[in-house]
C-alpha cells in the first residue's frame, strides 16, 4: 500500500511543529520617520540624523521611566496582588533568548527561482530589513506606533490604563506600542492583565536598550499576524498582492499595515480591513493611515492624491488560495514526489566532522523530529528543470496530449530523466500525487512522512537490463561482433535450467530460430542478438562472464537496489552494501542478465546514464543547493567514478549497438539527431503476455563541446495489482510500441528546451579478441560479415555496421579479468 505523506503537513502536507532559531540583524542609524537621511531628532522630516533631544533630555525621560515602573510596582503590591511583586522590576526582568520563529521552508526548481512547493506549519518567510521598503514601515509606523521612532519601547498610558482597570473592572484593553507587540510575542505572554502589560513593557524597554530601531521593525514585520494564514510581510505581500515585499508600492503598504488591527473577523471570514471583506471599513482605515501619513510627514499633502490612492487591485482570498496551490499544494501535484525524495536527501545530510545528522532535533520525550527542516525557513533548490518537467509530466500523465491516455485504464507509466556526467535529475514523473504511490522509484522522507521506504519500489526490467550484461561480455573480451547461438530453447544445466525450464527468447525478442544475416539462428552477432533482444545468447553470455559480474557492473552503473523473491516474498537487496559475489547465488541467478529482478525507474535512468557518458557514473540525486538565511550551506558534490576496466572504446561500441535498437523500432528525434537506447518488457506470471515494458536511451555526450545529453527511462505497467498491459484492441504493450514512443516524445521537448547543439556519438573501435561466445559457424572455414535486421548496421542504414572489423582482427584494449567494482551510491 502506498504510505501516507500526511503525517507532515506540506500545506503541502503537516509536520510537527518545532522551533527554530533565528538571529535577526538590521542596519545601523535610521535617520528619524522621514527615512534615511530625510528625519530629525525634533519631529517628522527634520533636517538632523538623531532620534532623541539633548542627553539631559533623555536622562529625564529615564528617570521618569523608572519612577512610573516603580510606581506601578508599588501599586500592585500594596493593592494585595502578590503575584507580581518586586521581581518585574526593570533590573530583574531578562530578555528571552533569540525568538525561534517558524517560517516556512520553500523547494525551488533548478533556477532558485521557481518555486516548487513549500512546506511547515507556518506560512512564513523572514526577509531581511533591506527587503523591505521604507514607504511599508513607515505606512506601520502610520498605523500602529506614531511615536514609534522616538519613543522608549513603552506606552505609559496603556500600562497605567491596564493595571487601573484590572484593579477596578475596567476595561483592560490598552494600546501597545511596536516594541511591546513584538515583546508580546517575544515573550509569548498571553491575556491582558496589569502582569502581562507591565512585563511586556519591561521587556520593550529592554528591546529598545539591545536593537535599534531597524532591527526592531524588521523583527516585528516578520513575525506580526496578516490574516490569510500569512505570517510576516513577505507572506502578507504574497497573500494580498502576489508579488515579495521588496516590490510592494506604498498604498499596497498602506492596505497590509491596516489589517495588522485585525486580522481576522470573528466570523472567519477575513480581515473587516480586507476590501474584499468590508470595502467600507478598509476604505476607512486606509484614510485613517493616510492622514497620519501626511502629520508625521512620512508623505507631502500635495502628493497624497497621487501616492496614496488605494491600490486597483488586493487579490481576493480565493485567488490567494489558488496562487498558493500552486506552491504549496505540490504534494497533490506529480511534483510532491520530487519534495519527498529532495527532503529526503536534505535529512540524510551529515556534520563532516561529528558524523551526526545536521537537521534532526529531538523532542521533549527524546524522540526524533526534522522540525529544523520544516519549519526552518530553508530555500531548497533541486536539480529538476521547471520546463523539463512540465515535458516528462505532459507525456507521462494521462491528458489529451499524452499516448497513454488512449490506453485502458489500468496502465500506468513513470519517466525519469537524468543529465549524464552530474547524475542530476532533471524531471521525475513517478505519479500524479505526492501522496499517492511513487512508481518510478522510493523515497525516505522522515520531514512529511516516516522516513521508511515508500511504495511502490521496482519494476522488473527485461532486456533492458541487458546493457549491464553487454558491458560485461565486453569488459570480458568479447567483441560486439561475437557470434552466439541465438536458437530457442536451449538448456544451461549449470544454472539448473535443463530440458523441464529451458531458457526461451521471450517478449520482443520471441523467436525460435532468429533470422541473422549469416541465415542460421546459431551464428547471430552480438550485435544482433541485442537489438533483436534474444534471452538465450545473453543467458549463455552472463554463463561466461559470471552473473556476479553483471550485478557488479549494474551497481558502479547507479543500482544501488535489486527486489529478490525471498521466501515468496519481495526483499530488497543493497547493493551498496553487497557485491555481486555476495548476492549471487544467494538471491540472484544466471536470469540476471535479461532482467528478471526489479529495479527504479530512477536508477535504472541514472545506470543508463553512466554509459551515455561512457562509462562515467554519477550518483543520482535531487538536492542542488541549501540556503539559510541568504547564505548558501550546501552545494551540490560531483563525484564521478568510471565503471573500472571498461573504456571510452567499450562505451564507444556498445552505443553503436545501442543506436540499432531505436531504429529497428522506427524511433528518432524530429530534429535528426543521433540516439542510443534499449528496449525491454517482463511477462505477467506464467503466461505469455506482459506485465512491464520499457524504454531507456540517450542522446550523445560531449562536456567540451557543450553538450552533456540527457538520459531517460520509461516504464508503462499497472496501478495496481497485475495484469496484462494491451491496447484498446487487445494488442500487447512491448517497449517499442508505447514506451518508446512516449520516450521520443519527451525527447523532442527536452532537447528543444535544453538548445544542446547536435552531435554524434563516436563510432565502433570493434575492442576484445574474442571472436565466438556460444555460435555454431554453418561455414568454421569462411567467416561471416554480420549486420543488424531490418536496416542495418546503426552506422549504416541498409547496410551492415560502419567500420566493422573481420573476425580475425580483435582491435585491443578489451579483454582481461573484471575487477571488484565500488557501487555508485544514490542515497
Amino acid at each position: 500500500m502506498p504510505s501516507s505523506a500526511s503525517a507532515g503537513r506540506a500545506t503541502v502536507g503537516r509536520a510537527t511543529v518545532g522551533r527554530a532559531s533565528i538571529s535577526m540583524s538590521g542596519a545601523e542609524g535610521f535617520a528619524g520617520p522621514g527615512g534615511p537621511g530625510s528625519g530629525g531628532p525634533d519631529g517628522p522630516g527634520g533636517s538632523g540624523s538623531g532620534r532623541g533631544k539633548s542627553s539631559s533630555a533623555k536622562a529625564k525621560r529615564r528617570r521618569r521611566r523608572n519612577i512610573v515602573i516603580a510606581s506601578i510596582a508599588a501599586f500592585i503590591m500594596l493593592a494585595g496582588i502578590g503575584m507580581v511583586g518586586g521581581t518585574y522590576y526593570f533590573d530583574q526582568v531578562a530578555l528571552p533568548e533569540n525568538l525561534a520563529m517558524e517560517q516556512s521552508t520553500t523547494i525551488y526548481y533548478a533556477d532558485g527561482v521557481t518555486p516548487m512547493g513549500r512546506i511547515g506549519d507556518k506560512n512564513r518567510t523572514v526577509i531581511p530589513f533591506d527587503q523591505i521598503p521604507p514607504d511599508v514601515q513607515h505606512a506601520v509606523v502610520a498605523a500602529e506606533d506614531n511615536s514609534f521612532y522616538t519613543n522608549d519601547g513603552v506606552d505609559y498610558k496603556g500600562v497605567v490604563r491596564a493595571a487601573w482597570n484590572n484593579v477596578t473592572g475596567g476595561d483592560r484593553q490598552g494600546a501597545s506600542t511596536i516594541s511591546q507587540q513584538y515583546a508580546r510575542k517575544w515573550a509569548e505572554l498571553e491575556g491582558v492583565t496589569y502582569g502581562r502589560k507591565l512585563r511586556e513593557a519591561v521587556i520593550a524597554l529592554k528591546l529598545n536598550k539591545e536593537y535599534t530601531k531597524d532591527q526592531i521593525m524588521t523583527m516585528y514585520l516578520n513575525i506580526v499576524y496578516f490574516g490569510r494564514g500569512a505570517y510576516g510581510i513577505q507572506a502578507a505581500s504574497i497573500a494580498y498582492f502576489n508579488k515579495p515585499a521588496k516590490d510592494l508600492t506604498l498604498a499596497e503598504g498602506m492596505v497590509l499595515a491596516g489589517i495588522i488591527k485585525s486580522p481576522d473577523s470573528s466570523g472567519g471570514k477575513g480581515s473587516p480591513f480586507d476590501p474584499n471583506i468590508d470595502k467600507q471599513q478598509a476604505t476607512d482605515r486606509f484614510n485613517y493611515i493616510k492622514n497620519q501619513m501626511i502629520k508625521l510627514g512620512f508623505v507631502k499633502s500635495e502628493e497624497a492624491e497621487t501616492k496614496m490612492a488605494y491600490p486597483a487591485k488586493v487579490i481576493t482570498p480565493a485567488e490567494a488560495r489558488a496562487n498558493a496551490i500552486k506552491t504549496q499544494g505540490s504534494m497533490d501535484k506529480p511534483e510532491g514526489l520530487i519534495v519527498h525524495h529532495v527532503l529526503g536527501e536534505v535529512a540524510a545530510l551529515t556534520d563532516p566532522k561529528t558524523g551526526a545528522l545536521l537537521y534532526e532535533g529531538v523532542d521533549a520525550d527524546g524522540s526524533k523530529n526534522f522540525d529544523k527542516i520544516a519549519n526552518g525557513g530553508l530555500k531548497i533548490v533541486t536539480t529538476v528543470d521547471a520546463k523539463l518537467q512540465q515535458a516528462a509530466v505532459q507525456e507521462a500523465s494521462r491528458n489529451p496530449e499524452s499516448r497513454i491516455n488512449k490506453y485502458p485504464g489500468n496502465l500506468q507509466a513513470a519517466l525519469v530523466a537524468v543529465e549524464p556526467g552530474t547524475g542530476a535529475v532533471k524531471a521525475y514523473y513517478g505519479g500524479d500525487s505526492g501522496n499517492g504511490g511513487d512508481f518510478a522509484g522510493y523515497y525516505n522522507d522522515p520531514v512529511l512522512s516516516n522516513g521508511e521506504d515508500s511504495c511502490c519500489g521496482g519494476h522488473p526490467p527485461g532486456s533492458t537490463f541487458k546493457v549491464y550484461t553487454l558491458a560485461t561480455g565486453l569488459m570480458a573480451g568479447y567483441r560486439i561482433d561475437s557470434y552466439w547461438n541465438g536458437d530457442s530453447p536451449q538448456q544451461f544445466p549449470a544454472s539448473g535450467r535443463t530440458a523441464k525450464n529451458p531458457v526461451k527468447n521471450a517478449g520482443e525478442g520471441a523467436v525460435s530460430s532468429p533470422k541473422c544475416k549469416s541465415g542460421d539462428g546459431k551464428w547471430c552477432t552480438l550485435e544482433e542478438v541485442t537489438v533483436m533482444s534474444l534471452n538465450v545468447p545473453f543467458f549463455a553470455l552472463a554463463e561466461k562472464v559470471g552473473p556476479a559480474k553483471v550485478v557488479d557492473t549494474a551497481r558502479a552503473a547507479g543500482i544501488t537496489d535489486m527486489w529478490a523473491n525471498v521466501d515468496n516474498k519481495s526483499k530488497k537487496i543493497d547493493l551498496v552494501a553487497n557485491k555481486g559475489s555476495d548476492v549471487f547465488p544467494k538471491y540472484f541467478n544466471t536470469e540476471v542478465s535479461f532482467g528478471q529482478y526489479p529495479v527504479t525507474v530512477l536508477e535504472h535512468a541514472g545506470g543508463i546514464a553512466t554509459f551515455a557518458a561512457r562509462g562515467v557514473a554519477a550518483k543520482t540525486h535531487f538536492l542542488k543547493e541549501i540556503w539559510e538565511d541568504g547564505r548558501k550551506t550546501y552545494g551540490e558534490v560531483i563525484n564521478p567514478k568510471r565503471i573500472p576496466g571498461f573504456t571510452d572504446q567499450m562505451a564507444d561500441d556498445l552505443n553503436t549497438v545501442l543506436q540499432g535498437v531505436p531504429k529497428h523500432y522506427g524511433l528518432k528525434l524530429k530534429d535528426g539527431r543521433q540516439i542510443a537506447g534499449k528496449t525491454g518488457t517482463w511477462q505477467l506470471g506464467q503466461t505469455t503476455s506482459n506485465a512491464h515494458a520499457w524504454f531507456v536511451g540517450y542522446t550523445a555526450y560531449d562536456p567540451g563541446k557543450k553538450s552533456p545529453g540527457l538520459a531517460a527511462a520509461v516504464w508503462v505497467g499497472n496501478k495496481a495489482e497485475e495484469q496484462k498491459i494491451v491496447d484498446s484492441s487487445g494488442r500487447g504493450v512491448i517497449g517499442g510500441n508505447l514506451p518508446g514512443p512516449i520516450w521520443q516524445d519527451f525527447m523532442d521537448k527536452a532537447v528543444a528546451i535544453m538548445k544542446q547543439p547536435k552531435i554524434n556519438f563516436p563510432g565502433p573501435k570493434n575492442v576484445g579478441n574474442l571472436e565466438v561466445g556460444t555460435g555454431v559457424s554453418p561455414q568454421p572455414s569462411l567467416p561471416v560479415e554480420p549486420s543488424i535486421p531490418n536496416g542495418g548496421g546503426p552506422g549504416n542504414p541498409g547496410g551492415g555496421p560502419g567500420n566493422t572489423q573481420s573476425p580475425g582482427n580483435p582491435g585491443g584494449n578489451g579483454g582481461g579479468i573484471i575487477p571488484t567494482i565500488s557501487p555508485t551510491r544514490r542515497r
